[in-house]
Parts: structure tokens; C-alpha cells; sequence
């Protein structure tokens, strides 16, 4: 005998509960505010996320990267020179007002606010993906002639991690989005 079905769309409630995630932090944002913001009622939220709260975040993770990096890093492969779109990359995040930094950096939030380690390690894992893609354009641009670059290779996904972590402490900080803008040009004429 089938149950009953599902009525409601699992992406869309999974970007509601990651928006709740965003705003208020992993350990402040309740099982209220979640059910309230996907829209379901407990045993939806139980059988789609059998572990509860945790595993409705590293699904959020999983779908934040997929919502805001997955295309841009794939289409990173495919261009020639991408420091350009690496920089702007950097530069979406000196504007407070959109973009997949809004809230701070899901995933630097997730490292800092969360206790469980496997939460933490997903999070960092996503970064250092992120980060090590960045390098690996760098790296096959340097092969093909298109660019040089000065840091070396092996510390260069931590170049970039750094700038990023950084830069999400800075603009907190700093609210001028045009000196954040100077501060990125300026760290990448170290790399090329």
C-alpha cells in the first residue's frame, strides 16, 4: 500500500530551510522556524530528514554549493584566462546586498557555528573544492602559456581559502565596497 504522497516541493523547501539556516545560524534556528519556512509539517520533516536538523543541513550545504557554484565552476573550465571571473568571484562578495554571500558565507558560518565535526568537515570540504578549482584553472592557464602566476602552486587553494575567509571577517568590518574591491585587486597582484 502506498503512502501518501508528498506535496510539496523537497528543493524549494530545502532553499526555505537554508534561508532559515542563514539568517538565524545552525544551533539558534529551530524546528519551528524550519517547518514554519519549508512549509511541511513534522512527519514530512521525519521522513525526508530521518536524522532530524543535522541531516536537513548538510543537505542545505549540499544544496547551496549545487544552487550558487556548481554552473560557475564548471563553466570556470572553459575559459582560457578565468582570473577575471575569479576576481569577480571575490568581488560579489564586497556587496552585502546579493549574491551567495549575503548572509556571510554559508559555509565559513557552518565551520564557525556548528559543534558536530562531520557538520564542520563537510563545509571546509565544499570550500577546499571550491578553492582547489580556482588553482587548478591558475594551474592549467600556466600549462597552455595564458598567464603566470607567483604564488606557488602547492599553497595556492590556501591563497584563496584565506582571501575568502578574509574577506568575510573584513567586509564586516569595512563597509565600503569599492576599498573591498581594492583590497581583491590588490591580493590578486600577488598572484599574477
Amino acid at each position: 500500500m502506498a503512502g501518501r504522497p508528498k506535496i510539496y516541493d523537497n528543493e524549494v523547501a530545502l532553499d526555505k530551510a537554508t534561508e532559515v539556516f542563514w539568517k538565524k545560524g545552525y544551533e539558534v534556528a529551530s524546528a519551528e522556524d524550519l517547518l514554519k519556512a519549508m512549509g511541511i509539517g513534522k512527519g514530512s520533516f521525519y521522513l525526508a530528514y530521518k536524522n532530524g536538523k543535522q541531516e536537513l543541513f548538510e543537505k542545505s550545504l549540499q544544496r547551496f554549493f549545487y544552487k550558487y557554484f556548481d554552473q560557475f565552476l564548471k563553466g570556470l573550465k572553459t575559459i582560457e584566462n578565468p582570473v577575471d571571473s575569479i576576481k569577480a568571484f571575490y568581488y560579489q562578495m564586497s556587496d552585502e546586498a546579493s549574491g551567495p554571500h549575503i548572509n556571510g558565507c554559508y559555509f565559513s558560518n557552518a565551520i564557525i557555528q556548528v559543534e558536530k565535526q562531520e557538520v564542520k568537515d563537510q563545509a571546509a570540504a565544499i570550500m577546499m573544492k571550491i578553492s582547489n578549482c580556482f588553482s587548478e584553472v591558475l594551474i592549467t592557464a600556466k600549462q597552455k602559456g595564458v598567464l603566470d602566476f607567483k604564488v606557488p602552486k602547492d599553497i595556492l587553494p590556501l591563497y584563496f581559502l584565506n582571501l575568502w575567509s578574509g574577506l568575510n571577517i573584513t567586509r564586516q568590518l569595512e563597509k565600503n565596497p569599492k576599498k573591498i574591491k581594492k583590497l581583491i585587486d590588490e591580493h590578486f597582484k600577488q598572484i599574477v
